[in-house]
């Protein structure tokens, strides 16, 4: 029994952030049906998307980060002042993701 306890203890940071992620996704999900959309940030509060806890990342060529959910993805967008959030469904090209390209090489 105690060991099993200390594990239940152990193991909630994990079973919260996966929670969390699930929520996330679900979100992203009902927001982009057919593979593309864009949304206010107002939005994504208001169905209590956390911004903090994402599976992965990917940043493309031009800098730009995608905060991925599983199979869902989202860059922040800013458009006239108003913070929106553009949401795709991953594509494969995002696994390639090696973040020590962005590392500064010392010649």
């Amino acid at each position: 029994m105690a060991n099993n306890k200390q594990k239940t203890v152990a193991e909630r940071p994990i079973l919260d952030v996966n929670k969390t992620l699930r929520k996330n996704r679900a979100i992203l999900k009902k927001l982009c049906p057919v593979g593309k959309a864009t949304v206010r940030r107002e939005v994504l509060d208001a169905m209590g998307y956390d911004v903090r806890i994402f599976s992965s990342i990917f940043v493309t060529a031009n800098k730009q980060i995608y905060y991925i959910c599983y199979d869902y993805a989202f860059t922040p967008l800013l458009e006239h002042a108003v913070e929106k959030a553009l949401i795709v469904s991953k594509q494969d090209y995002m696994n390639a993701w090696d973040p020590w390209k962005f590392v500064k090489k010392n010649a």
